[in-house]
């Protein structure tokens, strides 16, 4: 068990009273690790959640060549580990310390337990867990729309000269299949043109000096399969009339 303040350690526990705050005190401990120490091994079981009292930690996940990749980079307040309130899950990534930190864990087990006899805490939990994972992801796509591939992936830029336009190509200029907006390739790879929108940021795909038809926002398709990838696709191949 650890004192109530500790939990306040971050916002996790923010919609929780002062008795409920108890109930959860009781699975806690403090850890203390140093810089260069793993907290969570890659592909291990799921059995703690932690949240950082003091120090910065690294979360790093495997490459398909077998080197560990930096994906963030968490401080003080922040959570991770959020797997473990969860049943039978894996961790997704590694956890290394980087600065010296104080560390509260959270037995998952014993926490999935209090989750299933009081569901208002886990309501709120969970609430809160989702918040800070939504709020990651979208800070990693972000960081993946200002460099979407890793070079070490892409096959080598094409030398040869772009297509120019004829009336079986798309003069260059292919709108988003999201919002409609014009774009030009930013790259051309492996006979791929590949373009990110300058409005909504999103990466697509067309093959270099294709026909594409006109462009449906997401909002006014239809719900069928179909629909659901564009007029803009489907018409992506040049026609034999």
């Amino acid at each position: 068990m650890i004192p109530v303040d500790e939990l306040r350690c971050c916002n996790l526990f923010d919609q929780l009273n002062d008795r409920e705050l108890e109930e959860v005190a009781k699975l806690g401990t403090i850890e203390k690790r140093g810089v260069g120490s793993r907290v969570i091994a890659e592909g291990s079981n799921a059995g703690a959640l932690y949240m950082l009292k003091e120090g910065r930690v690294a979360v790093r996940m495997s490459s398909r060549d077998g080197n560990e990749v930096l994906i963030d980079e968490l401080g003080p307040g922040s959570v991770f580990g959020w797997s473990a309130v969860l049943d039978d899950q894996m961790f997704k990534a590694a956890i290394w310390v980087t600065d010296d930190a104080t560390i509260v864990v959270l037995d998952g087990e014993k926490l999935r337990q209090l989750f299933e006899a009081n569901n208002h805490i886990a309501y709120r939990v969970v609430r809160a867990i989702a918040g800070v994972t939504a709020d990651r992801l979208e800070k990693l796509r972000a960081r993946l729309v200002d460099q979407p591939f890793s070079r070490q992936y892409l096959v080598a830029a094409r030398s040869t000269p772009i297509p120019q336009t004829t009336a079986s190509s798309e003069m260059r200029s292919m709108s988003c299949p999201e919002c409609s907006t014009a774009n030009r390739p930013f790259v051309i790879v492996n006979e791929t043109e590949q373009y990110r929108c300058r409005n909504c940021g999103m990466i697509y795909y067309s093959p270099v000096g294709c026909e594409t038809g006109p462009v449906t926002p997401s909002a006014e398709r239809g719900t069928s399969e179909a629909a659901a990838l564009g007029d803009n696709w489907s018409a992506s191949t040049p026609r034999t009339d």
